[in-house]
């Protein structure tokens, strides 16, 4: 895997004190969630915020910026597997959407641990799109690339894993290792994709010292067919693990979200 570590001299775009990734289509202002309320021609939702495991869920703008807030629980009739949690903001005109970059801010991650229970748990921030289809049109062939910040137990508290990697056809595959990044500290991501090269970008900025992050993600499968099931968004998700008892484990997280940015070019020449 690649890994490219540069200063902010050589950045792309400066913004608010920040630098999303170099080398990469130009990218524009979407939202700096300067107003009230979530404006529903920039934003729509998937899925309700409120299912039957989720105790809090948050999707708002604080203090001029997107938070995504969400505590679920696991059931407690088993000690196996587990469940999930998200609060998630949709771009509602995602085939437009090359790429996306945010400012973010993971203000805290947990979960309480089940013993004996093995599945995941915890919960992560991500950026994730549905880019384009392998030729078949069906959705299963989408190709979509996602950029995480996670922290499962027995990972070290107040500390994020930084990755990127693809899914198709049911799989997961193409991880890169971005680094760490500590809870509360901000953070400039970008996920993009880089048609002309059959590759996608994932890329961090540290806005306190500019240093630049990138993974790059090849893909070998076609490209020319638009994504059946075409997505981007912007969330925070939880996977509480099941436990026999009074009530099944519990995750949560709170994430905030500022000056999103897209491009409409995925450097095809």
């Amino acid at each position: 895997m690649d890994r490219i570590v540069t200063c902010c001299l050589l950045v792309l775009a400066c913004l608010s004190g920040g630098a999303y990734g170099q080398s990469l289509p130009p990218l524009t202002r979407y939202d700096n969630f300067n107003q009230k309320f979530l404006d529903p021609n920039k934003w729509a939702t998937s899925s309700p915020c409120f299912t039957w495991n989720v105790l809090e869920c948050v999707r708002e703008i604080q203090n001029g910026q997107l938070r995504l807030a969400v505590r679920g629980f696991g059931t407690n009739d088993s000690n196996q597997g587990g469940q999930y949690a998200e609060s998630e903001l949709h771009f509602p005109r995602p085939a437009t959407i090359k790429s996306i970059a945010t400012q973010l801010v993971v203000r805290r991650v947990g979960a309480s641990v089940c013993p004996g229970n093995t599945a995941q748990t915890g919960g992560h921030a991500i950026l994730q799109g549905t880019f384009f289809n392998s030729g078949s049109g069906d959705p299963n062939d989408d190709v979509q690339a996602l950029l995480l910040f996670n922290n499962s137990p027995p990972d070290q508290p107040g500390v994020l894993s930084a990755g990127a990697l693809l899914h198709w056809q049911g799989q997961f595959y193409g991880f890169g290792d971005l680094g760490t990044v500590n809870i509360g500290q901000k953070i400039n991501a970008q996920l993009a994709w880089d048609k002309r090269n059959h590759r996608f970008v994932a890329s961090l900025t540290d806005p306190a010292s500019g240093i630049v992050t990138q993974e790059f993600m090849p893909y070998d499968m076609p490209d020319t067919m638009p994504a059946a099931a075409p997505d981007k968004l912007l969330g925070a998700r939880v996977f509480p693990q099941n436990c026999i008892g009074n009530q099944g484990s519990v995750a949560d997280i709170e994430a905030t979200f500022d000056n999103v940015m897209v491009g409409t070019s995925a450097r095809e020449n």
